[in-house]
């Protein structure tokens, strides 16, 4: 029992460092028409925590069961009550309802294979949350265990904001990308400065990666009192990582950040805290400036033409949707992406001229070209706004059950064959539009009814001492939702939270 509860544990600190590599290292299993087949660490991490979890929560029944002196402890139902009391109602089987319904749907899925897998991802997801908040307790960890999960979270958020900022100089530098694993429309080719990735798929999904450290850097730094070197660490690393966060240029993760931080600055005032609060403004708003004008440095390094001005307006102009114009000529794009380039997040990188040397030799001349866009992408907008636009009129046809689980791309794809948007592999980038289309209304009710019984008035997540940060944070992750869907890249949604609501609460030594 001793090396399971270890392991266990041992999973757990393991989880804030594996949720960064959401896609790199991946392994490729292949891919058909409608999805790739791919593994990542966190996948990985999911299966086996599950699996040494459910091993130990049946190994942990066993030895309770058979160290009670009383014969009426040593009943299974008393065991139950004893230990999961907050699970004998119906309470946690209403939770049940939406995996079992999701599951269910693989029955007329316009996708079964991927829907099987979708579901299976549900379900790991289910069971992982149970266990970080019901039976975490349980193996009851030291008076340690939060302080040190805390220190491996931000140690290894420093670190991948550190391997972020080097993925930005050494692309500047000429570094390839199979070097430095930006994804295509993130190299400097793009506004003439990079915004990285990562270990991610995307920058956004980097950015949403980095909103929890932030935020929890944020709130430990307003609520709580430690000593002064101890708040000076806090301070770096909620500088750092919110710098690193701007770095990302992801409007998702930016403005759901800007949301968070005014509801931290509500309960701050609320709770009067004084000068303290002003660290939600401060340290938000010096950080922005000093990415901005790093991005200005890295446009200038580049080897595009862009200069100090035409990188930082254009992060102005981009993160405003073309609203705050302050470029010196108001130029329009000079290229505009196909449907398939922005609906994949690949841009085609711009042309690279080459001559010959005395020798014959092919050299490449990459300087002196211009940047592939000059302000904001409204294809970008247009691509999202498009995809959810063909789904909700695909969910017309079948509004009660959807087209099934996974069945969301092949669905619209069917229903409009001459739409460029509406491949078999399409994903619609925006979860709630993507539940309705896929489970319908009797979904949406389901996933109603789940939020309800987590956060309805009579939750004890508005009891917790911590309400600040777990709300600031549900919030923004639903708002970081309406920019991507599907759980396998963005397990951190799902996790963090339930993590963390257990994290903060003070615990006692065993």
């Amino acid at each position: 029992m001793k090396f399971l509860r270890r392991l266990c544990l041992g999973l757990v600190y393991a989880l804030p460092v594996i949720l960064f590599f959401s896609y790199y290292p991946i392994i490729s299993l292949g891919k058909d028409t409608t999805m790739n087949f791919e593994l990542s660490l966190p996948l990985i991490w999911l299966v086996v925590f599950d699996l040494v979890a459910f091993i130990t929560l049946i190994v942990f029944g066993v030895s309770q069961q058979s160290s009670r002196i009383k014969a009426e402890e040593s009943r299974p139902s008393r065991f139950w009550a004893k230990n999961f009391g907050n699970l004998t109602d119906r309470k946690f089987f209403l939770f049940a309802l939406f995996p079992l319904y999701a599951t269910l749907s693989i029955f007329w899925s316009a996708n079964p294979l991927r829907a099987v897998l979708t579901a299976g991802i549900i379900w790991l997801l289910f069971f992982a949350v149970f266990v970080l908040i019901y039976f975490l307790p349980l193996l009851k960890p030291t008076k340690h265990f939060s302080h040190n999960l805390i220190a491996a979270l931000f140690v290894s958020t420093a670190l991948i904001c550190l391997f972020c900022w080097l993925q930005c100089l050494f692309d500047v530098l000429g570094a390839s990308r199979e070097n430095t694993l930006l994804c295509l429309g993130c190299t400097s080719w793009t506004f003439g400065f990079p915004h990285p990735s990562g270990f991610a798929i995307e920058p956004q999904y980097m950015g949403n990666l980095l909103l929890a450290p932030t935020l929890l850097a944020l709130y430990l730094l307003t609520f709580r009192t430690y000593p002064r070197r101890q708040r000076c660490w806090l301070v770096a690393f909620a500088s750092f990582f919110s710098a690193t966060l701007f770095l990302t240029l992801s409007r998702g993760a930016i403005y759901a950040f800007a949301i968070a931080l005014a509801i931290l600055l509500v309960f701050a005032f609320v709770r009067q805290l004084g000068k303290i609060k002003l660290c939600l403004i401060v340290i938000p708003v010096a950080t922005f400036l000093f990415t901005l004008a790093a991005q200005g440095v890295l446009a200038v390094i580049s080897p595009t033409t862009d200069n100090f001005c035409s990188g930082t307006t254009k992060v102005i102009h981009q993160l405003s949707l073309g609203i705050i114009d302050l470029r010196p000529q108001a130029n329009t794009m000079l290229e505009t992406p196909s449907l398939e380039e922005e609906s994949t997040g690949n841009l085609t990188e711009k042309p690279v001229e080459n001559s010959q040397d005395t020798n014959g030799n092919i050299a490449t001349d990459q300087s002196g070209l211009e940047s592939k866009f000059d302000g904001y992408i409204p294809a970008s907008t247009n691509v999202r706004l498009g995809l959810s636009g063909v789904g909700l009129q695909t969910w017309l046809k079948n509004p009660l059950f959807g087209v099934g689980l996974g069945g969301a791309g092949v669905a619209i794809s069917r229903a409009f064959p001459e739409n460029n948007l509406a491949q078999p592999n399409a994903i619609i980038q925006n979860e709630p539009i993507s539940l309705l289309l896929e489970l319908g209304l009797v979904g949406i009710g389901l996933v109603i009814l789940a939020l309800w019984l987590a956060f309805g008035s009579r939750s004890e997540f508005w009891q917790n001492p911590d309400l600040p940060l777990l709300l600031a944070l549900v919030i923004a992750y639903a708002i970081t939702l309406q920019f991507f869907s599907g759980p396998a890249n963005a397990l951190q949604i799902y996790l963090m939270p339930p993590l963390l609501y257990r994290l903060l609460e003070k615990r006692k030594s065993n």
